[in-house]
């Protein structure tokens, strides 16, 4: 071998040798800070990742409380007597990883058809379980309403539900939804989420796949359901992803913003009573046998 060859590999090898021992100083190093910041005391017994959606603000502690109430607390998060968490406060934190839903109390002013004008404080979220605390009459699947920003001096706050009631025989076509993929939309690998629809509200969501045959001849005759191609979502002739709901909250026929898309109340379930603001997204995600 020539003398040039030789000396161009030793200082190859010398390299090499000096990449190596650089490298393993840096990873001790990093090891060291690692080290150094979990053994810090905020660190110490951490064992619960909390998500909390507040009002639409989402936020995201580590905290070593034991309940829902006490990892708020920990947050520095107040929460009034009439507000409603999700789980509730004396819920144990007994996973790493937990989301909360805050539901705030607040003053709403309704304006209910042509003729009725009030307010009500309540915690609702949605515009049937207001009413429903206004005891005003619940919305049919012909109604409208929507929240609108009101004149705080006229109406004492800045929230309006403005609801449009409808003549039973009085039906509008409906329009064909077009499929628009949301970049937060539910997944299998996902399982469970929470999704803030585009009123601000925070609603947990899951999915389930069972043949809906039945229920979905719950808003109408001759409706059918298919199996939508881009997502295996189940959709209504219309395009409406079947959803299930607590009828308290939204009743059967009514419409929702769900991060599949616009979606239609034709089922409910136990788990209503737990998450009274949840929807259960019907999909094809289980069996893929197109039912």
């Amino acid at each position: 071998m020539k003398k040039s060859t030789k000396k161009k590999l030793h200082k190859r090898i010398a390299q090499y040798e000096l990449a190596v021992v650089v490298t393993f100083v840096v990873l001790a190093l990093l090891a060291g800070l690692i080290y150094a910041v979990v053994s810090r005391p905020e660190f110490e017994g951490s064992k619960h990742l909390v998500t909390i959606y507040d009002q639409g603000v989402k936020r995201v502690v580590l905290t070593r409380a034991d309940t829902v109430g006490a990892a708020l607390e920990a947050a520095d998060i107040k929460i009034d007597s009439r507000d409603k968490t999700e789980p509730s406060p004396e819920t144990e934190l007994s996973s790493s990883y937990i989301d909360v839903i805050i539901y705030r109390s607040r003053l709403i002013a309704i304006r209910d058809g042509g003729g009725i004008r009030q307010s009500v404080l309540t915690v609702a979220q949605s515009p049937n379980a207001i009413l429903r605390d206004a005891k005003l009459a619940s919305l049919q699947a012909e109604d409208e309403a929507r929240f609108v920003r009101g004149n705080f001096a006229t109406e004492g706050t800045a929230t309006v539900l403005v609801v449009e009631r409808s003549e039973p025989e009085v039906k509008q076509e409906p329009q064909k939804i077009i499929f628009a993929p949301k970049p937060n939309a539910l997944t299998a690998a996902k399982g469970a989420q929470v999704y803030v629809d585009n009123l601000g509200v925070a609603h947990r969501e899951t999915y389930y796949d069972l043949p809906m045959n039945i229920v979905i001849g719950a808003c109408g005759p001759g409706n059918s359901y298919t199996i939508r191609s881009e997502d295996g979502a189940k959709i209504d002739k219309d395009g409406y992803v079947l959803v299930a709901a607590n009828y308290g909250a939204y009743p059967r026929c009514s419409v929702v913003d769900t991060s599949l898309g616009p979606g239609k109340v034709y089922d409910t379930g136990g788990f209503a009573a737990r998450h009274p603001y949840g929807f259960d997204l019907a999909t094809d995600w289980t069996n893929y046998n197109g039912l």
